[in-house]
C-alpha cells in the first residue's frame, strides 16, 4: 500500500461551482487516510503505433448470475463479423474506479431531485474498501463536487452541496463528453454512473456528436434514470411534445449504456436503487478483460462492430449454453487524416 499521491484528476479546468457550497462552519473536517492505494493517474505520454482495442466482458447465466473463472478458450472477439486473435487476456476481481454523475437542475421537479440525492447517497452506502469514488452534479454546467476519493465521509459531505439547484437547463450531452474527456487518460477501467432524467435543454454538442464521442470511450457507462413513478403516474397530464422528450431521454440513456458496454436501469420505485447499485457493483468487481489489434489496418473514420461470444457447457448436455454477454457495442475508427 502506498501514501495517496496528491494529484487531481480534474485539476486542469476546475470551474466555479454553480451549486452553492454550505458555509465554512457547517463544513467538515476531511478525515485524514493514512494509507490509501494510489490516487488515479493519467497515462504516460508515450504510445504505441499499434492500437490494442480492450473488451471489458461481464458474463452472466440465464438466471442473471455472474460466471467466473472462465479462461481465454472461452472467448471469441469478432470485429464487424471476422474473428480477431485475442492479445491480452486477464480476469479482473477488483475494487472498481468510479465517477457518479448526477443530474440536479430545476428542469426536473422537486420529486425527481430528492430521488437523485437518495440515489446518489445510497449509491456511495456500498463503497467498498479500495474502491475510488468521484462525484459530478450537472445543470448548466458539470460541478466537481469531490475528486476521486477512497474516503466515504469526504463523499457523503460532499453531496451536502445539493441543497438548491441553481440554473433551469439540463445539459447532460456536454456533461457526458466532459466526464469521458477527463477520464480517458487514466490507466484503470472506469465506470461511469450516471443518474439522470435523459433530458438535454441547453448543450453546446448535439446528440449525435455526443454519441460520437460515447462510441469511443473507454470507460463504462452505466445509466439508472430519474423518476419512474412519477411519470406513471403523471405521463397522461404531459404534452405531446414533453412526452417525445421522455422517450428520447431514455433511448439516449440505453445508447449510452449499449455502446460502451454498460447496462441501463429504469427503476418504477425507490426501492429499487439499492439493488439496482449493488448489480452494478458486482459487474465492476468482475470482469474479463481482453484485448486484440485488428486485423484491418483501414482509416476511414467508420464504426466497425464488435462481438464477444462465450463457448461454456454449464450443464454438461453438450450443447453450447445461451449467456448474456455484455461488452462495448464497438469502436470510432480514426480517418487517415488523423481526425
Amino acid at each position: 500500500m502506498t501514501k495517496t499521491i496528491l494529484i487531481s484528476l480534474f485539476s486542469a479546468s476546475l470551474i466555479t461551482l454553480s451549486l452553492p457550497y454550505l458555509g465554512a462552519q457547517e463544513q467538515q473536517e476531511e478525515r485524514p487516510i493514512e494509507e490509501e492505494d494510489s490516487k488515479p493517474l493519467g497515462r504516460a505520454a508515450v504510445r504505441i503505433a499499434v492500437q490494442q482495442i480492450r473488451v471489458d466482458v461481464t458474463v452472466r447465466d440465464k438466471k442473471g448470475n455472474l460466471i467466473t473463472g472462465l479462461q481465454q478458450g472461452n472467448f471469441e472477439i469478432y470485429e464487424d463479423k471476422v474473428l480477431q486473435e485475442i492479445t491480452f487476456f486477464e480476469p479482473i476481481e477488483a475494487p472498481m474506479t468510479a465517477v457518479l454523475v448526477t443530474e440536479y437542475s430545476k428542469v426536473i421537479p422537486w420529486q425527481m431531485l430528492y430521488e437523485a440525492i437518495m440515489a446518489s447517497y445510497q449509491f456511495v452506502n456500498g463503497m467498498r474498501q479500495g474502491d475510488w469514488v468521484a462525484v459530478i452534479a450537472y445543470d448548466i454546467r458539470p460541478e466537481i463536487l469531490v475528486d476521486f476519493t477512497q474516503d466515504k465521509a469526504h463523499v457523503y459531505n460532499s453531496l451536502r452541496k445539493l441543497n438548491y439547484p441553481a440554473y433551469r437547463e439540463s445539459n447532460m450531452y456536454d456533461t457526458v463528453v466532459d466526464t469521458l474527456d477527463r477520464v480517458q487518460e487514466l490507466d484503470q477501467r472506469v465506470a461511469i454512473i450516471l443518474l439522470s432524467s435523459g433530458l438535454d435543454t441547453f448543450s453546446k454538442l448535439n446528440l449525435g456528436e455526443t454519441l460520437d464521442r460515447v462510441k469511443r470511450a473507454d470507460a463504462v457507462i452505466y445509466t439508472v434514470s430519474l423518476g419512474g413513478n412519477l411519470r406513471a403516474r403523471k405521463e397522461h397530464l404531459m404534452g405531446g411534445m414533453q412526452r417525445m422528450d421522455f422517450y428520447q431521454g431514455d433511448a439516449t440513456l440505453k445508447a449510452f449504456a449499449k455502446y460502451t458496454g454498460g447496462e441501463s436501469f429504469f427503476p418504477r420505485f425507490s426501492a429499487e436503487f439499492p439493488s439496482i447499485f449493488q448489480t452494478i457493483s458486482l459487474l465492476l468487481r468482475n470482469q474479463y478483460s481482453m484485448g486484440y489489434v485488428s486485423s484491418s489496418t483501414k482509416k476511414d473514420g467508420k464504426f466497425r462492430k464488435i462481438k464477444v461470444e462465450v463457448k461454456l457447457d454449464l450443464d454438461g448436455d453438450g450443447k453450447m449454453d445461451k449467456l448474456k454477454v455484455n461488452h462495448r457495442e464497438g469502436y470510432l475508427t480514426e480517418k487517415a487524416d488523423g481526425s
